[in-house]
């Protein structure tokens, strides 16, 4: 059994490297959610379908978002030509926060706040899902090498036309079976996970009587500079409570476009659309009202050509 789990950890280390060689990219991408849940015993609930198209970039310490959501949302229904929209910009170097949220009709609410922060992709569903992030906080790589059991099945099983290895693992996020494809980089072309009480559900450890079944399918691969690159996915998690209450989502995730390993400085990815460019924030428009720590004190300017006017009308300069 020892034997075993070196070879699933082995295994593992392919996983990582693959992982490692897709961390850096500007990406474009469409994603559909279908959604049902019930929460505080029936009294809010709802089921639809969510719409989105956006744009991600991301390295090992920051993140830029930029998303337009249309269908069902918050219990209402968007149009495709009046999506709600949003743009996230999270800096772990510079401790920098920045985010415009604007729906239709509206000018928008932004802010712009410091705060260290670890970054990466685990609550952003759709993409989580084949960047590593599997019901967890943590890399899969990561909670896979620390399992308190490990293995790796004596024979390949076939999936989507690829001959894939079979890791099963018990770990502090619950079961994990793990279709590595060895003909596409050795990232997941299919993963399951179930979890209950006494495992972890991102930072939550989970209670008697709760479940939660994640699953994983990849359907497309591209190969990007030579480096295999997961592109499309079918991917969900259903989670349930004692009490009946449950969240169930559905995603299919495609990227359009890619970009790995860009010059991301020279690129402006994670420019301050303040500061430094607000072409990086399309939707930063005459009107937008601010939320802004200054010093410990928060102030509430407008955005009006290009500056940040305070109630006076005087500039409000976050240069100094």
């Amino acid at each position: 059994m020892q034997e075993n789990r070196a070879e699933a950890l082995k295994l593992v280390e392919k996983y990582t490297n693959a992982l490692d060689s897709t961390l850096s990219f500007v990406e474009h991408y469409e994603k559909s959610t279908d959604f049902s849940y019930r929460h505080y015993g029936g009294r809010r609930q709802d089921r639809g379908k969510l719409l989105e198209r956006g744009q991600v970039r991301h390295d090992d310490q920051r993140v830029y978002r930029q998303v337009y959501h249309w269908g069902r949302l918050g219990g209402k229904d968007y149009p495709e030509d009046m999506p709600d929209y949003g743009c996230n910009i999270v800096d772990g170097k510079g401790g920098k926060r920045y985010q415009n949220n604007r729906s239709p009709g509206s000018t928008g609410r932004a802010r712009r706040w410091s705060e260290r922060i670890k970054v990466n992709l685990s609550r952003l569903f759709g993409i989580s899902y084949i960047v590593g992030y599997v019901g967890s906080d943590e890399r899969l790589d990561a909670i896979l090498r620390t399992a308190y059991r490990i293995s790796v099945r004596e024979t390949t099983e076939n999936v989507g036309g690829s001959w894939c290895f079979v890791i099963d693992a018990d770990t502090k996020c619950g079961r994990y079976t793990v279709w590595l494809d060895p003909e596409h980089g050795f990232h997941p072309a299919r993963v399951r996970r179930k979890a209950g009480r006494g495992d972890y559900t991102h930072s939550r450890l989970m209670s008697e009587g709760q479940t939660a079944l994640t699953y994983v399918d990849t359907v497309r691969f591209e190969k990007v500079d030579d480096i295999w690159v997961p592109m499309e996915a079918y991917a969900g998690c259903d989670r349930r409570m004692p009490s009946g209450d449950f969240v169930k989502e559905d995603y299919h995730y495609k990227r359009t476009q890619i970009v790995l390993n860009p010059d991301h400085d020279k690129l402006g990815s994670f420019a301050d659309p303040i500061l430094e460019d607000p072409s990086n924030d399309p939707e930063l428009i005459n009107g937008t009202r601010f939320e802004i720590d200054i010093d410990g004190r928060t102030t509430e300017p407008t955005w009006q050509n290009g500056k940040l006017i305070d109630d006076n009308g005087r500039e409000v300069d976050l240069g100094k």
